[in-house]
C-alpha cells in the first residue's frame, strides 16, 4: 500500500513539473478588444479567446481598432491595432529564460519582468530592427522605440546597437547606427539665444557675430 502511494505521489510530481514546463513554453492570451485571431502551427486562423495558450511558432494578429494582451512568463505584451506577432523562441537555456518574437507589422508595448532564479533575454525582431531587453519596458513599431523603464538595446539589420535609456527615443537609420540615447537627446534639443523674429535676429546680431564667437550650453539630465 505504501509503495502504491509513493508511486502515485511521484506521478503527480511529474505531472505538475510537466505542466510547469509547458506553461513556460507557451504564451497566454490575457485580454482581447475587437477582432483578434490566432493561428497555431499547421492550422487555420481562428478567433482568439481569453485564456488561450499559444505554443511555439503560433501567430496572433489584431484588426482595426483592436488590441490584445499576451502574458509570456512574467512579461506582459500589448499588441496595438493591425499588429502581427509570431512566437519564435520560448525556452530556458541554462539559467537564461529566452523569448524571441517576430513582428512583421504593427506596434507593441512590452513590460518585461525577470523570472525568479533566471536571467531574461527578451527580443522582438521586425523587418528593420531588433529590440533586446533584460527586464525593462518599451513601446516599439520596429522603426521608433520609446523606452519607459530601465534600458533597451535597439539593433539594426547590420547588428549595430544603440542603448536607449528610460525616457529616451531610438530611431532606425537604415544601416547606419540607430539614433538614440544622449546623441538623440542633443539632436532633439535646440536652444536659440535669439528672442526676436528672423529678420530682427540677423539684423541685430550679425554685426556682432565675430565679437560674440561661439559657445556651448551643457544640460544635465536627471530622472
Amino acid at each position: 500500500m505504501t509503495r502504491n502511494k509513493t508511486i502515485v505521489v511521484m506521478i503527480l510530481i511529474m505531472v505538475l513539473a510537466s505542466a510547469s514546463v509547458f506553461s513556460q513554453n507557451t504564451a497566454l492570451v490575457r485580454r482581447i478588444v475587437g477582432k483578434v485571431e490566432i493561428q497555431r502551427p499547421g492550422e487555420a486562423w481562428i478567433p482568439a479567446e481569453v485564456g488561450m495558450e499559444l505554443p511555439l511558432r503560433a501567430t496572433i494578429s489584431t484588426g482595426f481598432n483592436s488590441q490584445a494582451v499576451l502574458e509570456v512568463r512574467n512579461s506582459m505584451l500589448t499588441l496595438r491595432a493591425l499588429t502581427r506577432i509570431r512566437i519564435e523562441e520560448l525556452e530556458v537555456r541554462g539559467n537564461v529564460a529566452v523569448t524571441g518574437l517576430s513582428m512583421p507589422v504593427g506596434r507593441i508595448r512590452a513590460e518585461v519582468r525577470t523570472t525568479e532564479g533566471l536571467s531574461t533575454d527578451f527580443r522582438v525582431r521586425s523587418p528593420v530592427s531588433t529590440a533586446a531587453v533584460r527586464g525593462t519596458g518599451f513601446d516599439n513599431d520596429g522603426s521608433i522605440l520609446n523606452c519607459f523603464e530601465s534600458s533597451t538595446d535597439f539593433i539594426n539589420k547590420a547588428g549595430i546597437a544603440t542603448k536607449v535609456y528610460k525616457g529616451e527615443t531610438g530611431k532606425m537609420a537604415g544601416l547606419r547606427p540607430p539614433s538614440g540615447g544622449a546623441p538623440q537627446r542633443l539632436r532633439n534639443t535646440t536652444i536659440s539665444p535669439y528672442t526676436g523674429g528672423p529678420d530682427e535676429r540677423y539684423s541685430r546680431y550679425s554685426r556682432f557675430r565675430d565679437e560674440l564667437g561661439t559657445g556651448q550650453i551643457i544640460l544635465h539630465w536627471t530622472d
